[in-house]
């Protein structure tokens, strides 16, 4: 199972024919992209992944310019809107695939806002203790000692960015993998951070025992977005 978690910078706009190129070129079976807008792009970018074999669900509100997120999978998909009540920023979307996991597509609002949005994924993270599941999404936090760049602004709530391990049991995909390491998902100016993540339970491990996770830098480095793509691929 191949999966590739991409924020597409605003609804992607004039690029959206360029994602969607780069995203079909990967052969994914499963596309995650925060920041996906209600608009003439993202319907685009929708109708452009059905065209060539996906199932799609998307969650945004129904205002100008707000950024939600799409998936899109091989398989069927049956789906729901699980944002916190009341967040005017954010989404995220619950997904039951038919291989047999349970997929939570995640875009995080900034500051306090994110508090509601950790304890939904915790809480969901509990509930489906038993099922394969996986958490794909720009979070917009990290571990302060690790996820972000020289004298960078710290992420509020990198407590609760751990508690997704220590309370809800799951495992960051990328660090099992690279350790300590420090890499970007998303630039400033002046500092990198790590923002965009994946993590597993359990039972995710037990069905893929066999998992890689590596950054792709060149949607970023190419200008079809501001963000490196999280490359998630699974064998069991």
């Amino acid at each position: 199972m191949h999966s590739i978690l991409l924020n597409i910078q605003h609804g992607g706009g004039l690029r959206a024919q360029a994602l969607l190129e780069w995203l079909a070129s990967q052969s994914p079976d499963i596309v995650v992209t925060p920041e996906w807008q209600d608009n003439t792009p993202g319907k685009l970018l929708k109708s452009g992944l059905e065209a060539i074999g996906f199932h799609v669900a998307t969650a945004a509100l129904l205002k100008a310019r707000s950024n939600g997120v799409l998936l899109a999978t091989k398989g069927a998909l049956q789906s729901r809107r699980i944002t916190p009540r009341r967040s005017e920023r954010g989404e995220l979307l619950l997904a039951d695939i038919a291989v047999g996991l349970r997929l939570l597509a995640a875009y995080f609002p900034q500051g306090e806002a994110k508090g509601p949005f950790f304890k939904t994924c915790i809480d969901e993270a509990v509930l489906s203790g038993a099922t394969p599941f996986l958490l794909l999404g720009d979070l917009n936090t990290g571990r302060n000692d690790v996820d972000v760049e020289g004298n960078g602004t710290p992420f509020v709530f990198a407590n609760l960015f751990e508690a997704l391990q220590k309370k809800a049991g799951l495992v960051d995909l990328w660090r099992a993998e690279h350790g300590d390491k420090q890499e970007w998902s998303w630039k400033s100016s002046r500092n990198g951070f790590r923002v965009d993540h994946a993590f597993s339970n359990v039972a995710f491990q037990k069905r893929f025992p066999t998992i890689s996770c590596a950054y792709d830098h060149s949607p970023r480095h190419i200008g079809l977005t501001d963000h490196s793509a999280l490359v998630i691929r699974c064998a069991d």
